[in-house]
């Protein structure tokens, strides 16, 4: 007798401690069956303006749509992104908190700042790729440049002169900057803004002459006459500008092309993750989307979920390569 109640006794925590995960995981079952009951946040690392923000209001809206819930677009601009990345990171893993993840938060800045608060892989659940687009060369008009080629010899013939703007160290536009710096030994300088509204109104004024920035915003500009396009930064042309030619034409292989996905923190429960993925690839086909990132230049480009967390993996690898071999600093 004494032998079967020392073995009850032995084993009786053990029953609780499985009852206790098995509760824990029927609440997780149902909590991810009832998703979503209150509004969701999604993060945008960059402010209002940007192709980050008109990208990431605009699937806001359309998940929020098929879902059936209100989603928020929260702006939360600063230190490349990185401000936005930490809130994130340290959020519950409920599926309430989201972001859009981007090339530069979650690609180049590990490799650019000598120490982040989070981990880019490790901190995150990566659920799928959105879109990708690319990037564009304009300068003011006051440049006396109408292609790449007459950029660099006027950059050689004005070192240290010419300004190039972007919305943060470590963001694509950055990153273009120091790429064709790299690659045509020039000394350019860059000028990060907070807010890529003012830095356009500066580009637009002459405070600052240059600037690669994403075809949908800058575009407008170069239609209205107020800055010249000198190149794409892909290897083709852009459906949205196809009179402006690929600097591969000039410099081959010279390609930036900067990437958005949807992620959350680690340890999303998998019914979540899944339910998320499932309605953004309907929001992806929906035809009426389609058509409106088309029109201001986003390339679609859904992945599955470990399509997506592999890609962030080899996009990790690739954009530190990149800041490594340019010497890319923050300022």
């Amino acid at each position: 007798m004494t032998f079967i109640r020392f073995t009850c006794a032995l084993r009786l925590p053990c029953i609780g401690a499985t009852l206790l995960l098995s509760s824990a995981a029927q609440v997780h079952a149902q909590n991810a069956q009832g998703y979503p009951t209150k509004p969701i946040r999604l993060v945008i690392p960059y402010s209002t303006g940007s192709t980050t923000d008109v990208l990431g209001r605009l699937y806001a809206q359309k998940l929020g749509d098929a879902l059936g819930q209100t989603v928020i677009a929260d702006n939360r601009a600063g230190a490349g992104g990185n401000i936005a990345g930490e809130l994130v990171a340290r959020a519950a893993p409920d599926g309430y908190t989201l972001t859009l993840s981007t090339s530069a938060v979650h690609a180049t800045n590990p490799a650019l700042y000598a120490k982040l608060s989070f981990d880019t892989i490790k901190d995150f659940t990566h659920i799928t790729l959105l879109t990708s687009a690319p990037n564009m060369l304009v300068v003011n008009p006051k440049i006396p440049a109408r292609n790449i080629t007459e950029l660099i010899a006027y950059a050689k013939a004005n070192p240290g002169k010419l300004t190039y703007i972007s919305n943060g160290s470590g963001t694509s536009p950055h990153m273009a900057g120091e790429l064709l710096k790299s690659v045509a030994g020039i000394n350019i300088t860059h000028v990060p803004y907070k807010n890529i509204s003012q830095g356009f109104t500066d580009l637009v004024g002459g405070q600052v002459f240059a600037s690669f920035y994403h075809v949908p915003v800058i575009y407008p500009y170069v239609k209205e006459g107020r800055l010249r396009a000198l190149g794409v930064a892909t290897r083709t042309r852009s459906a949205l500008a196809p009179e402006v030619p690929p600097i591969a034409d000039t410099i081959p292989g010279f390609e930036i092309k900067p990437w958005w996905g949807l992620s959350g923190p680690a340890g999303m429960p998998v019914a979540i993750v899944d339910k998320l993925y499932t309605t953004t690839a309907a929001v992806l086909k929906d035809a009426d989307t389609r058509q409106r990132f088309t029109a201001i230049g986003l390339d679609i480009g859904q992945m599955t979920v470990k399509e997506f967390n592999d890609y962030t993996v080899t996009e990790l690898a690739k954009w530190s390569k990149l800041v490594k071999d340019s010497g890319a600093k923050v300022d």
